[in-house]
């Protein structure tokens, strides 16, 4: 079973973070959502605590995992809140086990699959993560970033850096070759009649935030939210996501 933390009563919040990273990116948000709401935080497979026994992890595989805790801890319905892989587990979930969701937050993440050139990216990165991967954490993390806010972020990259440095590599390169393979999930937005939030940042050079809006539909249920920021909007904008999703959920 995956490694989970839980905290808080009333309705069940399910943080679940992004590719090189653990639930604890979200330990700043704890303390102040468990007041109101039960909050679950997850290491998803081949991240913090978490082990992988697979060579990929496809994001179906993690959304499965995701709910064996949830039925685990007898919650049969959440609030999913993902950032980048976490919001395609996220998706996932809504499309597979939408019997679980409440609602969905997507956090710096798309329903669109990779690109061919993406997918081409994601296999030429693998030989470097084996052979340096100290070097790869501390060359791509910055680049989650947006460039006006990297002076003022210092202390956030370097805990991102090390947070990225303590995933086992083959957990890693399995999550790679997972999101690889994930196919394109618009089609949820169209049949889930639930509330979606998607938190978008204007300066993400990881998301391509044009064409994936275009591909949202306009619904009273689906809630855009864009920030001056890149890739990691809970961190670059802290308040304005405390904020946002307060009102949302």
């Amino acid at each position: 079973m995956l490694h989970y933390s839980i905290e808080g009563t009333g309705k069940t919040l399910v943080f679940l973070h992004g590719f090189m990273e653990n639930s604890n990116i979200w330990n700043p948000f704890v303390p102040l959502f468990s007041k109101t709401h039960q909050i679950v935080t997850i290491d998803l497979p081949g991240h913090g605590k978490s082990d992988t026994e697979n060579e990929i992890n496809t994001i179906e595989i993690m959304a499965e995992k995701v709910i064996e805790i949830l039925e685990f801890l007898n919650i049969s319905n959440a609030t999913f809140i993902g950032h980048s892989m976490g919001g395609y587990v996220s998706l996932a979930i809504a499309d597979v086990y939408p019997q679980f969701v409440d609602k969905v937050v997507l956090v710096n993440s798309t329903s669109l699959p990779d690109s061919k050139e993406k997918k081409e990216q994601r296999l030429k990165v693998i030989p470097t993560i084996h052979k340096n991967y100290s070097l790869f954490v501390r060359l791509s993390i910055p680049m989650l970033f947006a460039e006006d806010l990297k002076p003022l972020l210092e202390d956030e990259m370097n805990e991102l850096k090390q947070i990225a440095l303590d995933n086992p590599i083959n957990g890693i390169e399995a999550a790679l070759r997972g999101m690889r393979e994930r196919p394109d999930r618009t089609h949820v937005f169209y049949e889930l009649d639930k509330p979606f939030l998607i938190i978008n940042g204007t300066k993400d050079s990881t998301i391509d935030i044009d064409l994936f809006e275009t591909v949202i539909p306009i619904k009273e249920n689906i809630k855009i939210e864009k920030l001056n920021c890149g890739h990691v909007a809970f961190m670059e904008k802290k308040e304005k996501f405390v904020r946002i999703l307060t009102s949302f959920i």
